[in-house]
């Protein structure tokens, strides 16, 4: 990937916040919505519950799909990613790393980590603490911008 398309694409990560996550099992394929935080490498992270569909899929198969975009009301304004990709589990020091990038993104998440402010916000961030943080690698990544031109798009491989 060149230095231009890496930084459409980190420009685009970095001015979403949503992830479609796809995964899949032996018999099915399944989507879910995620908030991500992303670093320089194009690595996303999200926090999950091993109990949900999509961490059980991931447990089982690493390999998933995912779309990012804005909601928008016009052909021209069509802009996004779809990457594919593995993810995993991070520990350790990785976690802390991770962990660190994402409450960089989203202050309302930190300010729960730091200091609930109820037992409610306390009872939310034991569960955010306690869930599995993961690192989605894309292996490729296709970025979208009609608003260059209809149809607009490049694909890099990582």
């Amino acid at each position: 990937m060149n230095a231009e398309q890496h930084a459409a694409i980190r420009s685009m990560l970095e001015t979403h916040s949503t992830l479609t996550l796809a995964t899949a099992d032996a018999d099915r394929a399944w989507a879910a919505t995620v908030f991500y935080a992303s670093d320089n490498e194009c690595n996303l992270y999200f926090v999950s519950d091993y109990r949900t569909r999509h961490a059980r899929d991931i447990a089982a198969n690493p390999r998933c799909f995912g779309a990012i975009n804005a909601d928008v009301d016009d052909w021209l304004s069509v802009r996004g990613l779809q990457l594919s990709g593995s993810a995993e589990v991070v520990d350790g020091l990785a976690r802390v790393n991770a962990l660190r990038i994402y409450l960089q993104r989203f202050a309302g998440v930190k300010a729960l980590f730091e200091k609930p402010r109820d037992k409610n916000e306390a009872t939310i961030a034991e569960r955010l603490k306690a869930a599995n943080l993961y690192r989605l690698s894309p292996d490729w990544i296709r970025l979208i911008d009609n608003s260059k031109w209809f149809g607009y798009k490049f694909e890099v491989e990582l």
